[in-house]
């Protein structure tokens, strides 16, 4: 009872007893790692057994048990990992299979790899790696589809307003302001391995060449969002365009989250890859992120060649690189999407002192006359 009040002021809601078994789930299935202590300690109990059969097994043969440590404690501790990771992956499909279609969707976006890089990271403040006690609040019941409180009923735009419409909706400039801070932080990276690094470069124009598909970007507005010379092969140019899809939205709702992805990433390819080989004569990749943390399958080698290069230069270790653009990335996305869920979009105009005369003003009103 005392478990389930807290829980109540943490996200602001009840929670279900179906609820309350994913909670107890890790991070990386879907939940909190808050276990149901009642069921914790038989599984405990099991494994400490297993975990100290081979010291028993000493004491009874009266023999060092460093013989048994080597051998037989690491083979045991490694079955139990394996066997836990087994029972919570069998656990989060029961749990799913009883939950309704649209939680199981987010339930499945939190457990893809870095989509929950900011809850198991400690609130440093210094490394950005922190969230207030409204916005950590904000996170967790987008996370697992709660409705918001404080929010207007309509959007500026005149639509009903929830959490989709709000990662949607172009006014504001939220949507833009989204992807750019993306490219700024990936440029920023790239940077770090890369000297020659530009953003939004331009593209050479088109004298008579013909692109095979349609759907190709021939104007002279083509403009990539990152261009790095060398990033793939020496003296190569290498072209990054970025899209930060959000995979509940009303059109992709019938479709797979990996296959949302699948879909941005060749319609990008569709529209860049062709011009970029023939003529500029470099590589196209398309990132594509979702606003759950998730990304595309191109966007995952993209990573891990990139924090490849920025390990071995900086003499790092490469787990650690990747742990922390992971959640630097994490962070960086879930303060987008409060600011696309919280940010004020009705914008009012209001004069500048510039725009008033206070000269007439006063002559008007007869502040300049002494009536004493």
């Amino acid at each position: 009872k005392q478990w389930y009040q807290r829980r109540v002021r943490v996200i602001g809601s009840p929670v279900s007893q179906t609820e309350r078994k994913l909670l107890a789930l890790p991070v990386r299935n879907g939940g909190l790692g808050i276990p149901v202590l009642t069921d914790l300690a038989v599984r405990e109990h099991s494994t400490s057994l297993i975990a100290t059969s081979s010291l028993v097994d000493a004491m009874r043969e009266q023999c060092s048990a460093k013989r048994y440590e080597d051998e037989q404690v690491s083979e045991n501790l490694k079955q139990i990992l394996q066997q836990r990771v087994e029972d919570y992956n069998e656990q989060r499909k029961q749990i799913v299979a009883s939950l309704d279609e649209r939680t199981a969707r987010l339930i499945e976006q939190a457990s893809e790899k870095g989509g929950s890089s900011w809850l198991t990271c400690l609130p440093l403040e210094r490394y950005g790696f922190v969230l207030n006690k409204a916005e950590f609040r904000d996170c967790l019941r987008i996370r697992y589809g709660k409705e918001l409180t404080g929010v207007p009923a309509n959007c500026a735009c005149g639509s009903q307003f929830n959490v989709t419409h709000a990662l949607n909706c172009p006014k504001g400039g939220f949507v833009s302001i989204r992807h750019n801070e993306v490219r700024d932080f990936l440029a920023n990276m790239i940077s770090q391995v890369q000297s020659d690094v530009e953003v939004e470069p331009h593209l050479q124009p088109l004298e008579g060449e013909q692109m095979r598909l349609r759907s190709a970007i021939t104007g002279d507005q083509a403009r990539p969002d990152i261009r790095a010379r060398g990033f793939y092969r020496a003296g190569q140019q290498a072209y990054f365009d970025i899209k930060v899809v959000n995979p509940n939205s009303e059109s992709y709702v019938k479709t797979a989250t990996k296959k949302v992805y699948e879909n941005a990433e060749k319609q990008k390819i569709r529209s860049y890859n062709e011009r970029i080989i023939n003529v500029e004569r470099g590589s196209f990749v398309p990132l594509i992120f979702s606003t759950s943390g998730g990304m595309g399958r191109q966007s995952e080698t993209f990573v891990k060649l990139l924090c490849n290069k920025i390990s071995y230069k900086s003499r790092q270790n490469y787990n650690d690189t990747v742990r922390y653009f992971r959640t630097k990335l994490s962070f960086l996305l879930r303060k987008l999407v409060l600011l696309c869920v919280r940010g004020t979009r009705a914008i009012k105009q209001t004069k500048t002192c510039e725009d008033t005369d206070f000269q007439y003003i006063c002559f008007a009103s007869k502040l300049n006359v002494n009536f004493s």
